[in-house]
């Protein structure tokens, strides 16, 4: 994810300040919000609570760490191995570690799960990977796009990276899966179902039409743009054309949409932030395409694309992102692929 360049003016938010950890405070008419923080340069994950007590929905969960199970206590008033509080059921908007990360417990506590079918079984095939199998094909990837040795090494050494910080998912079984285009009640309340694509392969997004509100989960942020990536083991070659359909279907929103995003601040001004978004990516697009003289391989792209230093955490992110803009350039046919001694790269048509 990147800094956006949009105005504050641009958008209208609904505060200036967050709440503190393990603390809830009311966003709208029946959600609440609180703010998880996160062991990562992108600090905290947004969750929303829905409804009543005795008919609660939680959305997201934040990693599974000491920290977190501290916070969740707080903010649940759970004392000890209580489980009497917890949300009746919990959807999980996407796969990663920050939405997924504590599923396992509040399953355990006693709700009931709700998600997408796609983003469980991936969650499910990335957590079983053996650590050496999980640090040899990151090493692997990075290899073939050009990274520097002190990289690959370091990566073929940290293992299963995504099992550290996400609890055991619970049994596929054990969810009921949303449907693009279905409603739902959740906490006494009408959602539409909708589904996001290019920062994961089927998140979940949830709209409430009587006042038009949007759980938005990493679709639409306020302040970054989301991290658009081809990863290992995600099915879409192409995640960025992807991104860019989702954004389109979502300007169908009435303009005056209250946006609940997965990270920053609630805000107004959708349409704003969506053609932003798009202009963004085709800026990037115009950079990586006048980069590409000669074969340039997705790691030389960085320097074009990041204009900061990056952390172990963030080397893949950025290398799914280079790759989500080379792919979406190859795909019409503005850049071809050239493959050698098990190095990939990329040159103008």
């Amino acid at each position: 994810m990147s800094a956006s360049t949009t105005t504050p003016q641009a958008l209208e938010y609904v505060t200036t300040t967050t709440p503190q950890p393990g603390e809830w405070r009311d966003v709208c008419a029946g959600i609440s919000w609180l703010r998880m923080p996160l062991p990562f340069a992108l600090n905290h994950v947004n969750c929303w609570l829905l409804g009543e007590p005795g008919n609660q929905v939680l959305i997201d969960t934040g990693v599974s760490i000491p920290s977190t199970h501290t916070y969740w206590q707080q903010a649940l008033g759970i004392h000890s191995n209580e489980t009497t509080n917890v949300p009746e059921t919990l959807v999980v908007t996407h796969f990663h570690p920050d939405h997924m990360g504590m599923a396992g417990w509040f399953a355990e506590a006693g709700s009931q799960l709700l998600g997408s079918q796609i983003e469980v079984e991936l969650a499910h095939a990335i957590w079983h990977v053996e650590d050496s199998q999980y640090g040899d094909f990151y090493a692997d990837w990075y290899h073939s796009h050009g990274l520097p040795q002190s990289t690959i090494d370091a990566v073929r050494g940290k293992g299963n990276t995504y099992r550290k910080i996400v609890g055991q998912p619970p049994s596929e079984s054990s969810w009921t899966y949303l449907l693009e285009g279905q409603t739902v009640e959740l906490g006494g309340e009408a959602y539409h179902v909708m589904t996001g694509r290019g920062h994961a392969p089927d998140m979940i997004m949830l709209y409430r039409e009587r006042d038009h509100v949007l759980i938005a989960a990493d679709q639409v942020l306020p302040n970054i743009t989301p991290n658009v990536s081809v990863m290992p083991r995600l099915e879409d070659p192409d995640p960025l054309s992807s991104f860019l359909t989702t954004l389109e279907y979502l300007k169908q929103l009435p303009s005056d949409t209250l946006v609940l995003p997965s990270h920053g601040i609630p805000f107004r001004g959708l349409h704003t932030r969506l053609d932003f978004l798009a202009s963004h990516h085709d800026d990037r697009l115009s950079e990586v395409l006048d980069a590409c003289v000669g074969c340039v391989s997705a790691h030389d792209l960085f320097k074009v694309l990041f204009h900061r230093e990056l952390d172990a955490q963030q080397m893949s992110f950025a290398l799914g992102e280079s790759l989500a803009h080379l792919h979406y350039l190859e795909n019409r046919n503005q850049l071809a692929r050239v493959t050698s001694d098990g190095a990939v790269r990329f040159q103008r048509v």
